[in-house]
């Protein structure tokens, strides 16, 4: 038998050779000697994902962000607006400011910087449109998020759709929430639908069980951004009816925005003064309320995946949220769901409202026991592997090497 050699060589996926290894010789100094070689194989199959997004502090998409940079086996750069920086697993890149030239100029460099291969587009498409041309321009695939369902009446069902032009830029559309158009709209008829690939909120869950076996709770709670979407406005009238104003303890509204002024007017002009009470944001405002005594109350229009309603669930909060179409979707395997607000009128949120605050205390608890063991689907690794799996294959596409 010939004697096996001493010294062997090898050929690297890059096309380079190793130099010649003496295998018998000690296997530590051998893999110390060639450890920048082994570490440059790994980081020739990772891909640097370019992410821009107003802020990383409120919302839902914001959250996604950060939680996708922890968990992706990528690398993630995030390029936000000056003053909302927020310490995370990715690098930060600051824009400074809304300008058009502006934004382009900054992504245009954060590209060439980090050697981006892929850039991703969250919101609001005032910063998301410029930063898609100037990834055109460095012909980067581009994925553009679909965080809600457009609005479909006045000025605003326009406003809603501006992201439409960031969709026909992008080579992906990533919706979070289950993709049912109308028969007649745009995203249909521009044959946007070949794009889409729809990826679940991942929810950071950390689930507590419904600390009392009967609930009974008095006080409505309501957390998000107060914009006209999130029908804040609807809730109070439906407080202000007769029926609920007697019977509820107090209403507590946690989050900032556009319309804080506006409510905060209505509430006096209602007579709402001693029975409502604004917090602002709160980051962890599950810590601030029971739900023994609160129930949460989401009447919006233009919800896909509301992460607040998942993650009151898993606080043990009783949900009372507007039925949609794409939430009948995601909750249609569970044993048990919110109560519905089936029509955004102040009578039928009023509706809802009664039906939780009449229903029996422990068909309550037994019911959000029920709906917290269903929330194992929205798992962030989940998320972040389907997130892997798009990256790749857009590269694989453009010929490149996932």
């Amino acid at each position: 038998m010939a004697e096996e050699p001493l010294f062997r060589s090898a050929l690297l996926p890059n096309g380079c050779w190793l130099a010649p290894v003496r295998w018998h010789l000690n296997p530590v100094i051998v893999f110390g000697h060639y450890r920048n070689s082994l570490q440059f194989l790994m980081k020739s199959s990772q891909i640097t994902i370019l992410h821009v997004i107003a802020h990383l502090e409120k919302g839902g998409a914001e959250k996604q962000v950060r939680l996708l940079a922890e968990s992706s086996e990528h690398e993630h750069v995030i390029a936000v607006l000056a003053g909302n920086e927020r310490e995370c697993a990715a690098s930060i890149v600051t824009i400074p400011n809304l300008a058009p030239r502006a934004i382009y100029r900054t992504i245009a460099q954060a590209i060439a910087t980090h050697k981006a291969d892929i850039v991703q587009l969250w919101l609001p498409p005032r910063l998301t449109l410029p930063a898609a041309w100037a990834a055109r321009a460095a012909d980067k695939p581009i994925i553009s998020g679909d965080r809600r369902k457009p609005r479909t009446y006045g000025l605003n069902a326009v406003k809603d759709r501006l992201g439409y032009i960031v969709h026909i830029l992008a080579d992906a559309i990533v919706p979070n929430y289950p993709f049912l158009p109308p028969r007649l709209s745009l995203r249909r008829m521009s044959r946007m639908g070949r794009k889409i690939h729809v990826i679940p909120n991942g929810l950071d869950l950390a689930i507590r069980p419904v600390p009392d076996p009967v609930m009974r709770p008095d006080r409505l709670l309501f957390v998000g951004r107060l914009v006209e979407q999130k029908r804040v406005d609807r809730m109070l009238g439906a407080v202000a009816r007769g029926g609920l104003k007697t019977r509820l303890e107090g209403v507590d509204i946690v989050g900032e925005g556009p319309l804080l002024d506006a409510l905060k007017a209505r509430v006096s002009a209602s007579g709402l003064d001693k029975l409502v009470t604004f917090h602002g944001y709160l980051s962890d405002w599950h810590e601030h309320f029971s739900p023994n005594t609160h129930a949460l109350v989401l009447p919006s229009a233009s919800e896909g995946m509301s992460n607040t309603l998942f993650e009151a669930i898993g606080q043990g909060f009783v949900p009372i949220v507007t039925r949609s179409r794409e939430l009948d979707v995601i909750l249609a395997e569970w044993s048990a769901k919110p109560v519905f607000i089936e029509t955004l009128t102040e009578a039928a949120i009023e509706a809802a409202i009664a039906q939780a605050l009449q229903s029996d205390g422990r068909d309550l608890a037994t019911r959000v026991s029920a709906m917290q063991s269903h929330l194992t689907q929205f798992s962030v690794s989940a998320m972040a592997q389907s997130y892997d799996r798009l990256y790749a294959s857009l590269l694989s596409e453009r010929g490149g090497t996932p």
